[in-house]
């Protein structure tokens, strides 16, 4: 049996800590692997472990190590590197397998200067075969090496994508592992006694409130207070999350007269299905977010991901629609067409062929994120892969270099001062 180390330290609440979490739960009780999490004690994963025999391996950033055995494999988010927790001590002979789960994961990023990268591509590659040349070939190095070793999956198209244009490299015959959801029986939306739009038409956004969220969820509200009156029908949005941009969103909505808003920090996970069926006619989100919905039936409308404000001209699409399990691309040329009326045809769709729209969002999780599926996936790529612990030490990988290490500096100062 495999013993896996998820290693993913975080307190907040995000994509990546339910990913893990979930399948180390599923696996654990599948009897599949057994499996650790390697988090803070006050962490996500920590705080809502249910699975008794999943273990947590309590991660602290200064003081104690935690160490990962020679027969284990740890599984990582990819990550530059230089930035693997320094808390975790794998032995030399512990496996890896990267799981690149966000679309910069593998991007050398100019501190200072990520957003500006992450928004033009032709600026990103500009600072990486400049300013950051020498950590873009080691990371070229290290893409190489998991490759070789079949250590390196991805969860989506974008993922691929974006390391592939990013990093000037051709990856043939990738790996997917899309994002898991456990499948849903309830079927309270498909029921024929459902009173349809009764409370007008209800849009919920579930998500962190995010710079790279925000400029396409503001178009939505954008478009659908442009669309109100058009349809004649009341809309009301329910924002459920939190973030850096929580305040901005909430600035921008007051400016949106034909809209009614309501913010709500946070719905529990045990708590999310009845709070969806009871209060969604559709979902706007991306990420994870945009599967739990979707599991249920609930239209989804699938943003993209942007550094910076989106025209009228995007092109809304519902997640069953996108190819090679995307959960969120990098929005580009082929998002927007002018003068569409995209966001329009997606409402007529949803009040005139609920049912149907229904079924085909909750059909398709079931084909391509169901649980069980995804994890015969995922064992089978740690199976595969042979990198090992010490062959990113063998190659020179894992040095911070002098600009990171200068900034991990100063910020520590600062965060000190």
């Amino acid at each position: 049996m495999l013993t896996i180390y998820f290693c993913f330290p975080y307190r907040g609440v995000g994509g990546v800590s339910l990913l893990f979490l979930r399948l180390a739960e599923y696996l654990e009780q599948s009897g599949l692997a057994q499996c650790h999490l390697v988090d803070y004690v006050d962490g996500f994963m920590a705080r809502h472990i249910q699975e008794p025999g999943v273990r947590l391996e309590v991660y602290e950033d200064v003081g104690s190590v935690v160490p990962i055995p020679s027969d284990a494999i740890a599984l990582f988010q990819s990550m530059t590197p230089w930035s693997i927790f320094p808390g975790i001590q794998p032995d030399p002979s512990t496996r890896v397998l990267f799981w690149n789960c966000y679309p910069f994961n593998l991007i050398p990023l100019f501190p200072g200067l990520r957003r500006q990268m992450q928004n033009s591509e032709t600026f990103g590659r500009l600072i990486l075969s400049t300013l950051l040349r020498g950590y873009c070939s080691k990371i070229r190095r290290l893409v190489d090496l998991l490759l070789v070793k079949q250590s390196l999956v991805f969860m989506d198209g974008t993922n691929l994508e974006t390391t592939e244009r990013y990093l000037g490299l051709t990856i043939t015959d990738p790996i997917y592992v899309p994002i898991p959801i456990i499948a849903s029986t309830d079927k309270r939306l498909m029921s024929i006694e459902r009173d349809y739009f009764r409370h007008g038409l209800r849009v919920v956004w579930v998500g962190r409130i995010v710079d790279f969220k925000f400029y396409t969820f503001h178009r939505c509200l954008i478009e659908l207070d442009r669309l109100q009156p058009v349809f004649g029908m009341k809309i009301g949005v329910t924002v459920v999350g939190t973030g850096e941009y929580r305040q901005r969103l909430s600035d921008e909505s007051a400016k949106l007269s034909n809209l009614q808003f309501e913010f709500i920090d946070y719905v529990a996970p045990q708590d999310l299905d009845d709070f969806l069926i009871c209060n969604a006619d559709l979902l706007v989100a991306m990420g994870t977010s945009a599967l739990e919905g979707a599991r249920l039936g609930i239209p989804t409308l699938l943003l993209d991901v942007a550094h910076a404000p989106v025209s009228a001209d995007y092109i809304f699409t519902w997640l069953y629609e996108r190819k090679n399990f995307s959960l969120g691309d990098i929005v580009c040329r082929r998002h927007f067409s002018r003068g569409n009326n995209s966001l329009g045809d997606r409402l007529r769709e949803i009040i005139n062929r609920f049912p149907d729209v229904s079924s085909n969002t909750r059909s398709y999780v079931y084909r391509q994120h169901e649980l069980s599926g995804i994890a015969e996936k995922l064992i089978t790529a740690l199976n595969c892969s042979r990198c090992t612990y010490q062959d990113l030490k063998d190659a020179d990988l894992l040095g911070r270099g002098f600009i990171y290490s200068l900034f991990a500096k100063v910020r520590k100062k600062m965060v000190s001062a």
